[in-house]
């Protein structure tokens, strides 16, 4: 009797898990861009101006005209290193899709030496800027990464995205708000 009862048992615990993880898999949100409300939608971008990893300097009126993403990470951050490969697709497939296209990350809270080297390491080919002290992510209201803004050619905030990015998700806030492409 008390074999068949520890079967039971563990029966009832395997159910009570698959259920469990049902309910989990079926309520966690997917991967996939969060957009929120900014009070800087609709109005001009705040200047960037600052320092790349090559030592160059960035600056993102020089890409008026072009649809411009700007990507708030940190080396530490497990989502940031989650959406990298993304912000790669992106870069490629918005070129791909001939769209005018500038995207730049700044590094948020993190020793720049660190965030320079992954971002290296993860491949990207587009300025990375340090943000000493934080200014950059303050003038846009960034308080966590990973946080992304697309700016339209004309200088204005359309999106602010929370959380990781996906290039197919940045590609459709542009072209909702009339970027073109192939």
């Amino acid at each position: 009797m008390t074999k068949r009862r520890t079967i039971r048992i563990a029966g009832l615990v395997v159910v009570v898990l698959l259920c469990t993880f049902a309910v989990v898999a079926a309520t966690r949100p997917n991967f996939e861009d969060s957009v929120a409300k900014s009070p800087l939608d609709g109005h001009p971008a705040p200047a960037i101006v600052g320092t790349t990893s090559s030592g160059s300097t960035f600056t993102l009126a020089k890409s008026t005209g072009t649809w411009r993403v700007v990507n708030f990470f940190a080396s530490w951050c497990g989502p940031c290193k989650a959406e990298a490969p993304n912000l790669v697709v992106l870069n490629y497939d918005a070129k791909a899709a001939n769209i005018p296209f500038t995207l730049v990350s700044v590094v948020l809270n993190d020793a720049d030496t660190a965030a320079f080297a992954f971002a290296r390491t993860i491949g990207f080919t587009w300025p990375v800027v340090a943000d000493p002290g934080g200014a950059i992510a303050t003038a846009y209201g960034v308080r966590s990464p990973p946080t992304t803004f697309v700016i339209s050619p004309r200088g204005t905030v359309v999106a602010n995205i929370l959380g990781p990015v996906t290039a197919a998700g940045v590609l459709s806030i542009i072209r909702d708000h009339g970027g073109s492409g192939k």
